[in-house]
């Protein structure tokens, strides 16, 4: 949990601190905090979904967790884009919309090196 939690931070602080360079280059920050916050909450769902089922010895119930979780991203993911996009019709701000798809590669990419990790330590 404590890379995630140090992605959030760090993400968080460097939009904040280049907060007027990305405003002058047409990118909204306050989406991409927003998007970053979402983001931070579903993967800790899901990684708090993984780690229950490592707990468990059944396959079936490991199987659920990566499923569910999977699923938790994909729908918490897309709803968030589409409430925003529906919200904004005319003013969608593409880069802001493409930096939380880049943010959501991130925290996948995290996500899944830490469970990698502990399985192979498991």
């Amino acid at each position: 949990m404590l890379p995630l939690l140090i992605v959030f931070l760090v993400v968080n602080g460097l939009l904040l601190v280049f907060r007027q360079r990305m405003d002058g280059l047409g990118v909204d920050t306050a989406i991409l905090l927003t998007g970053n916050l979402i983001l931070f909450v579903i993967f800790l769902l899901s990684f708090v979904m993984h780690a229950r089922s490592a707990e468990n010895s059944s396959t079936p119930a490991f199987l659920r967790s990566v499923y569910g979780g999977m699923l938790l991203k994909l729908f918490g993911g897309a709803t968030a884009a589409f409430v925003y996009i529906f919200l904004f019709r005319d003013k969608v701000n593409k880069p802001a919309l493409f930096g939380c798809m880049f943010l959501y590669m991130l925290y996948t990419f995290i996500e899944l090196r830490v469970v990698l990790k502990k399985s192979k330590t498991s």
